[in-house]
């Protein structure tokens, strides 16, 4: 996982969660995969600043970037500094693990989904949240990592398609998929209900696995 901007302009990156641009999306983003969350403990691989998972107490996150570690850690989150290809984590230890908005920055997702797989329960999850690179969120994301945005810049976004992939091949089956985002990024900011389901052209899409 890539530190740069995430390690130094942390405050940055998390203020935009709480501002008119920013708030309508993260609650949107927040109904769409709360309702994924059966089991506990909670570990987030990727956590940032902690906004994802504060919303489930107790929980545990792991990220590379220690000034976004030291806000999770404010939020309540039991923070690690770490890669999420090498969890240092027993196996089995969790019910559920999120990746949220994180499969895009990480150098190998396929290994940071089989780390996943292996710390969770036998009855346990991995959720994953991510942008598809044919939304027009993803493209949007796509125009700003070609104009060097310090925190794109070495993003790499994938269909729903090539992330279901990843999981069977982490051993992984998905169980459930959740949507929402139908807003474009030049439309009006608001609140939007999820939609069960793959939706196309939704720029926030969760997929709930299973191990096999």
């Amino acid at each position: 996982m890539k530190t740069d901007a995430f390690s130094t302009r942390a405050l940055e990156y998390d203020s935009w969660y709480d501002g008119e641009e920013g708030r309508p999306l993260y609650t949107s983003e927040l109904e769409c995969l709360s309702p994924l969350v059966s089991h506990t403990p909670v570990l987030e691989v990727g956590v940032g600043t902690g906004r994802f998972a504060m919303r489930f107490p107790g929980s545990y996150g792991i990220d590379p970037a220690f000034e976004a570690l030291e806000m999770a850690k404010k939020r309540g989150v039991r923070s690690v500094q770490g890669l999420g290809e090498r969890l240092p984590f027993k196996d089995g230890v969790f019910g559920t693990v999120l990746i949220v908005l994180t499969l895009c920055f990480v150098k190998d997702p396929l290994e940071v989904l089989k780390e996943a797989e292996r710390v969770i329960r036998r009855d346990g999850e991995v959720i994953i949240c991510f942008i598809p690179v044919d939304s027009p969120w993803g493209r949007l994301y796509g125009e700003k990592k070609k104009k060097g945005s310090p925190f794109y810049r070495g993003a790499r976004f994938y269909t729903f398609e090539e992330v279901g992939a990843f999981v069977r091949r982490a051993g992984l089956d998905v169980t459930r998929t959740r949507s929402t985002l139908l807003q474009g990024p030049a439309d009006s900011r608001r609140i939007e209900k999820p939609f069960e389901g793959p939706v196309k052209g939704a720029g926030f899409v969760c997929v709930k696995a299973a191990k096999a």
